[in-house]
């Protein structure tokens, strides 16, 4: 078993297979990802190639990254019959996606319906050293006793959308010696995309027809392949859009001649593919030495991690901070790519320790959203910002107002955009988060104490004041979300106050660091010595339910007298229990979708004695649909049951949220990769079993080792200084 590859060997050509493999083999680069579909197509297939912070408008939802003209599109025609794979006789199959190297590999042997064999190989890159630059490279193998006729057929599919629904028009196209243009328009946003492309091969005898076409502008290779002999092509594309700041049309053609005319020796004969290979490899290489997170003992979780972790970086950009890492990322239409608090809770830590270039910029896109923060929470009749439930580029509310229930069929309005206030405490807790583990002075001055004072302002105006003197939060949604309209709800209440006590204490440092910039946020954010007097106040008074004999929060007002449910009957269920009961009668019962107390306690874990976690475990963890509640937190329960000594339970959990998409325990991996999860795995291996503490003294570790695993070992970023960490059972 490799433990960089993941593989397949036998072809399952069940729709629902499919569409989570498409997933599945991604390939990406943090500028564009485009899902694993076979360059020559395949029925009822979903092929997508979506672009960091390319949207066009929908109904409802307001908009969506949208679904480009698909550049992987190649075609093979032999003595006139179509190579596909739904018909002729497949003798042999095997996809491979080296996480490693960054490539999609794959091998068939096909008999046409009429006898022939051939052979096929191809491989599929999203150059992680040159990010606009996609590469195809097709080789066909002549099994048979005679001579073939062989065409390869490639173009630019555009007739390709978010499932029925297409964003792009075609502007213009065109040829330039040997490349191949498409100039494309999303509909509503008039973002302009540039795609260049050229088919190449190392048989000088083969001959090039280009041919225009209004949904697919195409270019066929074609010629005679003798017995025994292979035909080794590349399709070279590049891909730039209006958000690059530049003409795209000139800019794409100009770096794919550059491309083209870099010298490739005589070996390759033209193919300039192993040149790109080489510097992508290194890209990864260069990834993978600081990212890599290593696992002996035991090959499945290996396996798992690192995936997980690829999916976070090839979802990420380098340095495009106008936006952020959605749901599904770009993997998938799920969530239409829209930014939830997944990013901050789950995600931002693996940034923040190993890549915290990019968890700036992630942190970035939630500054340069502080007016439409504000311009929210004014709307709602408060101060200060109120971050959205989810968002896209402009930072304004983009949550529907109603879905179908994915499980049900059923339209159910969605609240989430209206009381699920959490993520403006979850935005300034990475704030806080980052700066803590970075040390950098200089985000903080300039754009993280602004967030965090703006969001605690927010707070400060939404308590209200009870009759007996203390503050609540009424009328939200909490991370468990089956249960709404709730009043009090411990994770929010709490981490409203931690956002708060954050605040104050960064106005005390930018006021000694930086007393310029602390008298402009003072003036600006109208931070009076009143405000700072109630700050304290609803410190001191802020609900939060909790028992004081048993240490048990209360998950909101009235959750302890919510009826029991009896999970035994639902034994071999397939669906949540909200799917299976509705959305009104699940709110009566004692159920969790996802961590919410038990997250609170994970996320502020040193705000808590082991006492007060094992007491909120023992509750909280029986009582939460594990199975079909959410992806998000069945990695997150590790830390907690690692610190808690509960290794079976822990090594449960980490495999519910390693596997949770190559195996698509959820069953809605074709909608894209959980790229919360992603984050959540990491954590858990690095905060759970290896039980990573960080100071600004330093690290601790404090090792929990599941039976198989011998060898734990990773690296971090702690205040610039790269730190090697290697734990041997």
């Amino acid at each position: 078993m490799n433990l960089w590859q993941i593989s397949e060997d036998t072809f399952n050509p069940e729709t629902k297979h499919m569409r989570s493999q498409e997933t599945v083999y991604s390939v990406g680069n943090g500028y564009f990802c485009t899902r694993g579909t076979f360059d020559e197509g395949y029925p009822r297939a979903t092929p997508a190639t979506l672009l960091f912070g390319v949207f066009d408008a929908v109904a409802i939802a307001k908009e969506e990254l949208a679904n480009a003209p698909d550049w992987t599109s190649l075609g093979l025609i032999i003595n006139g019959e179509r190579f596909r794979l739904d018909k002729g006789k497949i003798l042999n199959y095997y996809r491979m996606l080296d996480m490693q190297e960054g490539i999609l590999r794959r091998t068939i042997h096909w008999e046409t319906p009429t006898g022939i064999r051939i052979k096929i190989y191809s491989e599929r890159v999203a150059s992680l050293a040159d990010e606009h630059v996609g590469v195809v490279l097709y080789r066909v193998t002549n099994d048979s006793s005679s001579d073939l006729d062989i065409a390869l057929w490639t173009n630019f599919n555009t007739a390709v959308g978010n499932y029925d629904l297409m964003h792009w028009e075609t502007v213009d196209q065109g040829f330039e010696g040997e490349v191949m243009w498409l100039q494309s328009e999303t509909k509503k946003t008039k973002v302009q995309l540039a795609q260049t492309m050229s088919l190449t091969t190392t048989l000088p005898e083969y001959r090039t027809e280009y041919l225009s076409s209004y949904i697919a502008p195409s270019i066929r290779l074609y010629g005679k392949l003798a017995a025994g002999a292979t035909i080794e092509a590349e399709k070279l594309v590049v891909m730039y859009t209006t958000r690059d700041n530049v003409e795209p049309v000139p800019t794409a053609l100009t770096h794919h001649r550059k491309l083209l005319n870099t010298t490739t020796g005589e070996a390759t004969q033209g193919l300039i593919y192993d040149q790109l290979l080489v510097k992508h490899k290194e890209a990864w290489q260069q990834f993978w030495q600081e990212a890599d997170v290593i696992i002996e003992g035991d090959e499945k979780s290996q396996l798992a991690i690192r995936y997980n972790i690829y999916q976070l970086r090839i979802n990420a950009s380098a340095h495009d901070d106008r936006y952020s890492i959605a749901a599904k990322g770009m993997t998938g239409f799920g969530y239409r790519g829209h930014i939830f608090h997944d990013t901050e809770i789950f995600m931002l830590p693996f940034f923040t320790y190993v890549l915290p270039d990019f968890a700036r910029n992630l942190l970035l896109y939630r500054y340069h959203l502080l007016p439409a923060a504000r311009k929210k929470a004014a709307s709602n009749g408060y101060e200060g910002a109120q971050y959205p439930w989810e968002s896209t580029l402009d930072g304004e509310e983009t949550t529907p107002s109603s879905i179908i229930h994915p499980e049900t069929g059923e339209v159910i309005p969605v609240l989430n955009g209206f009381i699920e206030y959490h993520i403006s405490a979850s935005v300034a807790h990475a704030v806080q988060a980052y700066w803590e583990v970075t040390g950098d002075d200089a985000f903080m001055q300039n754009y993280g104490a602004e967030i965090v004072l703006s969001t605690a302002t927010f707070w400060g105006s939404r308590v209200e004041k009870a009759t007996d003197g203390t503050y609540e939060i009424t009328n939200v949604i909490g991370p468990d979300e089956w249960h709404e309209h709730v009043n009090n709800n411990a994770f929010t209440n709490y981490m409203a106050r931690q956002n708060i006590l954050d605040a104050i204490k960064d106005l005390h440092w930018l006021q000694t660091t930086a007393p310029a910039k602390a008298r402009d946020l003072v003036q600006q954010l109208n931070l009076t010595d009143e405000r700072m007097k109630h700050w304290q106040d609803v410190i001191e008074k802020l609900r939060i339910p909790q028992d004081p004999q048993t240490k048990v929060f209360e998950q909101f007002d009235g959750f302890f007298q919510l009826e029991e449910l009896d999970q035994e009957q639902f034994k071999g269920r397939k669906d949540s229990y909200q799917g299976i009961l509705g959305i009104h009668a699940i709110q009566k019962y004692r159920i969790v979708k996802q961590a919410d107390v038990l997250m609170l306690l994970t996320v502020l874990s040193q705000n808590f004695d082991l006492e007060t976690k094992r007491a909120n475990w023992d509750y909280y963890f029986p009582i939460t649909d594990h199975d079909y509640g959410s992806s998000l937190t069945p990695a997150f329960h590790v830390i907690l049951a690692c610190e808690l000594g509960l290794g079976d339970a822990a090594y449960k959990q980490y495999v519910l949220g390693g596997l949770v998409d190559l195996e698509n325990l959820r069953g809605n991996t074709p909608e894209g990769i959980h790229t919360a999860c992603s984050g959540a795995v990491w954590q858990a291996a690095i905060f759970g079993f290896a039980g990573l503490k960080v100071t600004d003294e330093g690290y601790t570790t404090n090792p929990s080792w599941p039976s198989d695993w011998t060898r734990l070992a990773f690296k971090i970023r702690h205040k610039g200084e790269l730190i090697s960490i290697d734990l041997k059972k």
